[in-house]
């Protein structure tokens, strides 16, 4: 009887465990109800060479806005997808977005466009006139990486691939620092910080490309007001990536979603 018993309770145990498995396995979904998103890489590929510590900031600000977001559950992957697929899958659609310019790319992403359309087409006035007039308009990345795209959707059960370049981000203070005796206005040299974001259908490989850009806002303004003369120049890049970060999300959902939901 006590046999039956130990293999009875062995026969469970062993039927059981595909199915902890499975649960230990699957990505973690954030919060929101909305479609399931993976971010996939936040980089710099542009002209302007960017510390790694701007970058850094960018990435957790976008991230926090993602996570916090009810419009999009941001996947977090068990076991992330390799990074340099990542890569390829961002250059690839800088590369075919209408919103890509060569003179304001880095090194890298340069040799990716020239290998995918060559040298000569950059210098092709009415191919730069076609390839302008497709801004806001989605486009398809390439065959090879839409099935890369597809398999990552597949394996973490994510609806889109979410990337983001940061092109530019120019914060100067005068002294590094607030002067006190100037007006708010008068006091930064140069704010601005200017970004392009693609919204990846895993499905198809359909993108949505935004270009955003944040400058001296009044909506800044009134955020910088709340630190005062302690202002600093890592507080304002601070304020500047918050600001940026929930225009990117605005973007994305109101009209980047909704672009790619109409396609058949």
């Amino acid at each position: 009887m006590t046999n039956i018993f130990f293999h009875a309770v062995l026969i469970l145990v062993f039927s059981l465990l595909p199915i902890f498995s499975a649960v230990q396995a699957a990505p973690f979904e954030g919060k929101g109800t909305g479609p399931r998103i993976l971010i996939g890489e936040i980089a710099c590929y542009g002209d302007h060479e960017l510390k790694a510590d701007k970058i850094d900031v960018f990435r957790d600000k976008l991230r926090e806005a993602l996570e916090d977001s009810k419009d999009f559950s941001v996947i977090v992957p068990t076991t992330p997808p390799d990074s340099s697929l990542l890569s390829r899958i961002h250059m690839d659609a800088i590369a075919h977005g209408p919103w890509f310019q060569k003179e304001y790319a880095n090194a890298d992403m340069i040799r990716y466009a020239e290998s995918v359309f060559g040298r000569d087409y950059f210098w092709n006035d009415n191919k730069m006139k076609i390839r302008k007039e497709g801004r806001g308009k989605p486009y398809k990345i390439s065959p090879a990486l839409t099935d890369a795209a597809k398999e990552i959707g597949q394996a973490n059960n994510a609806d889109y691939l979410f990337f983001c370049n940061l092109r530019e981000a120019n914060i100067e203070l005068k002294h590094s620092i607030f002067n006190a005796a100037a007006t708010l206005d008068e006091r930064p040299k140069n704010l601005k910080v200017e970004t392009e974001f693609y919204l990846i259908d895993a499905k198809t490989g359909m993108v949505y490309e935004s270009h955003v850009v944040t400058s001296k806002t009044g909506q800044i303004l009134n955020l910088l007001g709340q630190w005062g003369k302690a202002m600093t120049a890592e507080n304002l890049l601070q304020v500047m990536f918050e600001v940026q970060s929930k225009e990117i999300l605005k973007d994305a959902y109101s009209k980047g979603l909704k672009t790619l939901e109409k396609l058949p």
